[in-house]
């Protein structure tokens, strides 16, 4: 059995603006341009693609963009050094002062620092421009990935200003010091400091350098001191190793911080020259192939998830106030696990992990593809010692990622060729021995990991059996048929892989809020399939103790450019959406995870019902940790039922009208207001309730402008309304979305994304009277034919392949001839088309074939 055990130390550093080093934000009032923007005054963090990234019709901008300013250096700079410190800039970022090149970074999410001292005019105002481009480069990780590459100077940008003499700052660790802890107890940890001092000035310095350790309580427990002598240009490494007793360890139950300060001075002063200080935790840990995760000696179950950094209208540019935010929402969820995929994030990021207690994976963006080229090789090997450096002290990292699915683009180029698939292979493998090999070097006792797709070929090629613990991205009930395939497949590797610890390091499926169904099935993007896929997930996962622990795929919706799905550009597999209001499976893990007890009502976007008549059910899932829930119904009626996997559905018969939900358990409840219409009596009273019927599938959709609720569609009964003839219209048999296409002309592509086809006819048995029928379509094929069938002479008589041509009648007369929606409209576009109708008694839409099959989206039933 290969057991891994870690003892480990850490601290962060927090600039503070103390003593003789001055640290200061610079992101107000920058002058920015690109090719595609005119100048215009901004403000960082900022990103030129908050925008375009989501529109339609064009790629959003990938290029070079520019920000200048103005910078005046007083005189008394004259004995000081002076740094610009970014925290991120996306991806080749070069600094000019003066028109003179101060240096230049390559990566999009590490920081770096950059020394400005000697081309600065002092007492005279400067020119700063600093040249950012997102271009795609084939030496530049990420290559390829399903998250949007934002440009621009989208995290905080300082200036710090220090003595000649300084701690380093220009260095991959963007001016961190080391903390290490190699033995680790609750009786005594050993704390080992290494920070390095340089003297950028003419003459030698006599330096004390001054470490002091403090308790979470912030009570001094040591003070240790160093003298140094330095020449002129000279930089020294200086070591403190010490204990300390009874040490609080560090634990998502109870997140345990020490404080740290180390300083300098020159000879006997005591006055300071430089000074950084930060926090630090103890903690150990090991991965067992067998029994899972270990933490300070016990049994845990890692269980959270993954997160993107971008938000609904401003892409990456996020101030710290959304990092802290959305920590503290994966924190209330009952979390203790995050992977920052699927790169280094801010630095607030960790630390308000490190407070609030949360586990992370950080992993570099080697993701889908591979250069085989020295240049890309050491650009990711360079990403990876920024990251550990930079974020190398925080208690809270445990995990050190370097690839996510890098064979996934390979396995599906079907232009390769055999040989061009083994170089690339060969190329990978020797990457992931590179990043394996510089990650021990820089932090033997940290967890690598790599995340896998499902495919045997991380196996065959030994890629596999690089980093100490594998993570699988697993959509077994998405992309994969069967969610008992899940477990299935989990088995399997451990049977033939017994020594390897594994993790669920992506699972999800898309989930839009404005599609909801009781009738959950794969891929109808409905809040329902998500709730069962999670569920399923969590308990085969929590039934294999050698799994680790998951991580969903994804926190929040995130921007993905070449996204179709159903709301394009985005990736909804979020548990809460890309404005971070939450789905309702947030509550779901709630449930499932955290200890304080909690009740929830699933549904806020589910409130309307439309059950066939008063005795069909209606069935209500409430979310809950506790044992057992009751519910009652308009504060009269109380029922009750077990909980099971945190959930428990309760299958109400109600009348038509608005009814009052509230469940309990013990002194806390929750209430939600449902409103149940019968679908018997829909046509009784057009002239109060529009109908809205999606046509061809098994949910309802939520127009969420026009609050419109397009309700499922259902076969044609005497006396009712409903479809004759036809099919659910399905790209894949698997998949219950019709078709992915990104509809143009709509913003409810869900709506125009289902179809029936080959429908005959759609009835209303309604009074006399006059209505106005509004039809949806939408030509789901890209190589439909615009041929005319009409204008074909006698030796073109056999019709065109691939030609939709239909006749539209209503009651028997003809309103729409031959109806070709790729040639009058064009393909993936929405249509609406309506008519009056006067009708003595009901209204029959029929579809007559003329070529190909008739087809229809959406139907809308109006009295006039």
């Amino acid at each position: 059995m290969k057991i891994f055990t870690y003892l480990f130390c850490f601290f962060t550093f927090l600039g503070t603006a103390i003593a003789q080093r001055q640290v200061q934000s610079l992101n107000s009032v920058w002058r920015f341009s690109s090719e595609v923007q005119p100048e215009k005054i901004v403000n960082i963090p900022h990103t030129w693609n908050a925008e375009d990234a989501f529109k339609d019709g064009k790629e959003y901008f990938r290029g070079k963009g520019t920000y200048k300013k103005t910078l005046f250096a007083p005189q008394k700079w004259q004995n000081k050094q002076v740094f610009l410190k970014f925290e991120g800039s996306n991806q080749v970022t070069e600094v000019f002062v003066n028109g003179t090149s101060a240096g230049k970074h390559i990566g999009g999410y590490t920081g770096f620092v950059i020394d400005i001292s000697e081309e600065l005019k002092l007492a005279s105002e400067n020119e700063l421009k600093i040249v950012v481009d997102n271009s795609h480069d084939t030496n530049i990780p990420p290559l390829d990935a399903d998250f949007n590459f934002y440009g621009g100077i989208y995290r905080d940008l300082e200036l710090i200003i220090t003595d000649k003499l300084h701690f380093e700052l220009e260095n991959a660790a963007a001016g961190n010091i080391l903390v290490r802890t190699p033995e680790v107890s609750e009786e005594k940890a050993l704390v080992q400091v290494e920070a390095k001092v340089i003297n950028d000035g003419e003459a030698f310095r006599n330096v004390t350098v001054a470490l002091e350790i403090l308790d979470p309580n912030a009570k001094k427990l040591k003070t240790l001191t160093k003298k140094v002598r330095l020449k002129a240009k000279e930089s020294k490494n200086v070591i403190f190793e010490t204990s300390v007793k009874n040490s609080a360890l560090w634990s998502p139950q109870d997140p345990q911080l020490y404080s740290f300060e180390i300083s300098l001075a020159s000879g006997n002063s005591s006055e300071k020259l430089d000074e950084f200080s930060s926090k630090f935790g103890f903690r150990r840990f090991e991965a067992d192939p067998e029994k899972g995760f270990f933490l300070n000696g016990k049994p845990i179950k890692l269980i959270g998830a993954n997160r993107h950094q971008d938000l609904q209208g401003l892409g990456n540019a996020l101030p710290n106030a959304i990092h802290k935010s959305d920590y503290r929402m994966i924190k209330e969820m009952g979390a203790n696990l995050v992977r920052t995929a699927h790169y280094p994030q801010d630095p607030e990021v960790y630390r308000i992990c490190d407070e609030l207690g949360l586990i992370v994976w950080s992993e570099v963006p080697v993701i889908n593809d591979v250069t085989a080229t020295d240049e890309y090789h050491n650009v990711a090997l360079q990403m990876q010692k920024e990251q550990i450096q930079q974020f190398f002290n925080h208690p809270s990292v445990i995990f050190w990622g370097y690839m996510n699915e890098i064979f996934i683009r390979l396995v599906f180029n079907n232009e390769m060729t055999e040989s061009e698939k083994e170089d690339k292979i060969e190329t990978s493998v020797a990457l992931a021995k590179k990043l394996e090999k510089l990650t021990k070097e820089l932090d033997p006792h940290r967890l690598s990991v790599m995340a896998l797709h499902e495919n045997e070929l991380y196996n065959t090629s030994g890629i596999a059996d690089i980093p100490d613990v594998i993570g699988w991205n697993l959509y077994f009930g998405w992309y994969s048929p069967g969610l008992e395939n899940f477990g299935k497949f989990l088995d399997e590797q451990h049977e033939r892989y017994p020594n390897r610890p594994l993790i669920i390091s992506e699972y999800g499926p898309g989930a839009d809020v404005r599609i909801q169904t009781e009738d959950p099935k794969p891929w109808d993007y409905s809040e329902a399939y998500q709730l069962k896929l999670h569920r399923s997930y969590i308990n085969q996962v929590l039934a294999r103790d050698y799994v680790v622990g998951m991580a969903a795929w994804n926190f929040a919706d995130f921007g993905s450019s070449f996204r179709q799905d159903a709301m394009p550009y985005i990736n909804q597999k979020g548990l809460l959406n890309f404005d971070r209001s939450k789905k309702d499976i947030y509550y779901y893990y709630q449930a499932r995870l955290v200890d304080e007890p909690m009740i929830y009502i699933a549904g806020e976007n589910y409130e309307q019902k439309f059950p066939k008549s008063e005795n069909h059910k209606i069935s209500i899932p409430v979310f809950s940790n506790a044992e057992r829930v009751s519910l009652s119904i308009n504060d009269s009626l109380k029922i009750s039922s077990e909980v099971t996997d945190g959930i428990s559905f309760f299958d109400l018969k109600l009348p038509e009208g608005t009814h009052r939900l509230t469940a309990t358990t013990g002194d806390i409840s929750y209430s939600r207001t449902i409103h149940v219409l019968l679908r018997k009596d829909l046509l009784k009273k057009p002239e109060t309730q529009n109908l809205t019927i999606n046509v061809g599938t098994h949910v309802n959709y939520k127009d969420p402008v026009t609050k419109e609720i397009w309700m499922s569609d259902q076969q044609y009964e005497p006396g009712g309304f409903g479809y004759v003839g036809g099919e659910v219209y399905q790209k894949s048999a698997a998949k219950f979305q019709g078709t992915a296409s990104d509809i143009q002309g709509t913003g409810n592509d869900p709506l125009f994304q289902t179809m029936r086809e080959g429908i005959e006819a759609y009835n209303f048995d309604v009074e006399a009277g006059t209505y106005r029928v509004t039809l949806l379509f939408a030509e789901p094929e890209f190589n439909a034919s615009e041929e005319n069938i009409y204008n074909l002479n006698t030796s073109e008589e056999k019709k065109p392949e691939g030609v939709r041509s239909f006749d539209v009648k209503v009651n028997g007369k003809i309103v729409s001839e031959d109806l070709n929606l790729a040639r009058d409209y064009g393909r993936i576009r929405a249509v609406e088309i309506s008519y009056n109708i006067k009708t003595e008694k009901g209204i029959a839409i029929e579809f007559s074939e003329n070529a190909g099959k008739s087809l229809l989206s959406g139907i809308k039933l109006e009295k006039l």
